[in-house]
């Protein structure tokens, strides 16, 4: 198949530059299905990669050229996008926690210069604000933490070990902010509404997922002084996924409603990064790959509904289905998705996580049927809202066929890869 493509893809290059686009992810994740990485390989003396880097790498990868080919401001925002990811794929390379910390706040410039100049409306400087405080305020805890515990004069992940209990809590920081966890999420909603749709695009899919990568990582170093705070986190992060996807039902602007819906996916993907046990470390890297290609693609069908008609309010929205079935087709797909339905790895993510946080704890079966409830609620009760009920509007032209190519490589690797699921684990 590889051998097909390759002549096919060079072929049709200078044709159709989309198809070019489209064809460059679907070889990114053939190479990981035929090229498992199991063990840790050195590329150099700071650089290596396993499993867990290369997914990282190729849904940074995979993911910016979707958001090239759903871009209408490519011109403008170019530098940026490539910036962040180059940023990104030396984040998820380097082994030395030195250089992991400054490449896991250098790509907070970019973004911020993203949302800051980007977005459409004030309240972006806000925006911003709030990104550079959380974040920065979080992290500094996580630089004194690495200078402290550095060790013969090296800074390498393998060589690192930390005794401290109490700068193993302030290590943790960063990473919980940057998820993010339940009460430190303010952030998160803000950002999203006011980024523009690359912004919302790259914080959906891969952002959000340095911090769960970062806490994967650090776990080893400091496992056993984070015993006594697993509790604590478990039940935070469950008790907010209910909480926020709680909100989600009452939220009335969509790009708000799927900025919660991360909030509430990635509070059960930290819980069971924290239960330290094989199964819960696998919910929680198949919940990231899955979050980070479903929420993506539903901020995509936002901002095609916002250029129509230029409002993300549910209640102004009715009837898409009689006005544009094809959209509506895929707004139920992705909603399904994002409902954990069969057949996508999102399906097997939550089974892994529900799984390990049971099997941690059985007191965790109510609030996490809860949770899971709620979160199916929201998102029957938003494709209910935009698609059905009376037509109150015009019809408006269809969706560029950008976009439904961008969709369908969305939607393809959230249904083909679980049927290879052991490339995506530790």
């Amino acid at each position: 198949m590889m051998k097909m493509l390759c002549p096919i893809l060079f072929i049709l290059m200078p044709q159709n530059i989309f198809i070019y686009l489209s064809i460059i992810p679907l070889l990114s994740v053939m190479l990981m299905l035929k090229f498992p990485f199991n063990e840790i390989h050195a590329l150099n003396f700071l650089m290596n990669y396993d499993n867990l880097s290369m997914m990282m790498i190729l849904l940074s990868l995979s993911s910016t050229l979707l958001i090239i080919l759903s871009s209408n401001q490519l011109k403008e925002i170019r530098s940026m996008i490539f910036l962040i990811l180059f940023t990104l794929t030396l984040t998820f390379s380097v082994s030395n926690m030195f250089l992991f910390y400054i490449m896991f706040e250098t790509v907070l410039i970019p973004t911020m210069i993203l949302i800051t100049k980007s977005g459409k409306q004030p309240e972006r400087l806000q925006a911003g604000i709030y990104l550079i405080i959380y974040t920065i305020t979080a992290s500094l805890p996580l630089l004194i933490s690495i200078l402290m515990m550095k060790n013969n004069s090296s800074f390498f992940l393998s060589f690192l070990t930390l005794s401290n209990h109490k700068l193993s809590i302030l290590m943790t920081m960063a990473f919980l902010v940057k998820m993010p966890m339940f009460l430190t999420h303010l952030w998160l909603p803000k950002a999203h509404v006011e980024a523009p749709l690359e912004g919302s695009m790259i914080l959906a899919a891969i952002l959000l997922k340095l911090g769960g990568y970062g806490l994967i990582k650090i776990i080893p170093i400091c496992i056993s002084n984070i015993q006594p705070m697993k509790f604590w986190i478990v039940s935070i992060s469950i008790l907010g996924a209910s909480i926020t996807s709680l909100n989600c039902i009452r939220q009335k602007d969509m790009k708000a409603l799927i900025a919660y819906s991360s909030v509430a996916h990635m509070g059960l993907t930290l819980a069971s990064i924290f239960t330290l046990n094989y199964m819960g470390l696998t919910g929680a890297i198949l919940m990231m790959m899955a979050h980070g290609l479903s929420s993506s693609a539903l901020f995509l069908l936002v901002n095609d509904l916002y250029t129509k008609i230029h409002s993300r309010n549910i209640i102004l929205f009715k009837g898409l289905i009689s006005i544009s079935p094809n959209i509506t087709f895929w707004w139920f797909m992705f909603m399904a998705i994002n409902m954990s339905a069969p057949p996508s790895i999102n399906t097997a993510s939550e089974i892994f996580i529900l799984s390990s946080l049971v099997m941690w704890d059985n007191f965790n079966i109510a609030p996490l049927i809860l949770a899971s409830f709620l979160s199916a609620s929201f998102s029957i009760s938003l494709f209910i809202n935009i698609s059905h009920n009376k037509n109150e509007m015009f019809f408006f032209k269809s969706s560029p066929h950008k976009i439904f190519l961008s969709l369908f490589l969305h939607l393809s690797p959230l249904i083909l890869l679980i049927m290879k699921m052991e490339t995506m684990t530790l």
